[in-house]
């Protein structure tokens, strides 16, 4: 803490002091309910784990297909390998 001869100038200092270790407190508690929120929606809803297998869809693959209507919806069942992240394999 900054120290002044002026008594007024301490005070302010030291309510600055603790405005900021209230607002780094509060900006901590949302950063972690915001964290919570987002990790809600972002699990492994199918209950997939490593060496199960799972069908591949087409949704973003982009192959020499005349016609996408005609291609393939899913590709044969692939090995889950290892996991990346929540969610992501």
């Amino acid at each position: 803490m900054v120290q002044s001869e002026i008594p007024r100038v301490e005070e302010f200092l030291a309510e600055l002091q603790k405005s900021w270790k209230q607002a780094t407190k509060i900006m901590e508690e949302a950063q972690k309910n915001m964290k919570r929120q987002f990790n809600k929606k972002r699990q492994n809803l199918q209950g997939s784990k490593v060496e199960d297998n799972v069908w591949l869809e087409n949704k973003n693959i982009q192959l020499n297909q005349l016609s996408k209507k005609l291609d393939n919806k899913r590709y044969r069942p692939f090995r889950i390998s290892k996991d990346i992240g929540s969610g992501v394999f």
